[in-house]
């Protein structure tokens, strides 16, 4: 197989340390809720000890929030790729065909609270697209693009600036 990956990169400890804490109150309120666990008809027990339940999966859903990690992993020899969903060992991630890419595109996007995000986004069947990455800043964003164009053998748009698009040249400059 020949194949490329991009990693998103690593968590900050500090979004580590608030994933174990959530984690681990997850572990304490499951053990509350299958503790004393006694067949009972008193509906205000019954309701205390269901919030036991979704606090825990609320927690659970938080600590992965801070923890997960993603990964595009390209095969052009079977032409498909995958985003891989990662939490420590733990890796899901579905194989997908990929079509034929006609190029890439990094632009700037508007959100609604007036903000802007730079999103990555691979287009192919000349007017279809998929986002492969988004980023508060232009740089990580850009050199996701660059990279992605580079193992594809694509051209690599920059639309980064409303109503100025360039093509970007992804040749290394030579010295004589």
């Amino acid at each position: 197989m020949q194949g490329y990956i991009i990693k998103e990169g690593n968590r900050p400890i500090w979004q580590l340390a608030l994933a174990a804490l959530f984690f681990t109150l997850s572990v304490l309120l499951l053990f509350l809720f299958f503790s004393n666990w006694v067949n009972t008809t008193d509906l205000t027990k019954l309701k205390g000890r269901v919030g036991f339940l979704v606090f825990s999966i609320m927690t659970f859903t938080n600590g992965l929030f801070f923890s997960v990690v993603r990964d595009w992993i390209f095969d052009l020899q079977n032409d498909r790729y995958k985003i891989q969903y990662s939490v420590g060992p733990i890796r899901v991630g579905k194989w997908k065909g990929l079509p034929e890419i006609e190029y890439v595109s990094v632009f700037r996007q508007l959100l609604t609270n007036g903000n802007y995000v730079f999103e990555t986004n691979l287009w192919y069947a000349q007017n279809r697209h998929f986002k492969i990455y988004e980023n508060l800043d232009r740089t990580p964003a850009f050199e996701m693009g660059k990279e992605v164009a580079e193992i594809l053998k694509v051209n690599l748009l920059d639309a980064t600036e409303p109503n100025n698009f360039k093509w970007v040249d992804l040749k290394p400059l030579q010295t004589d």
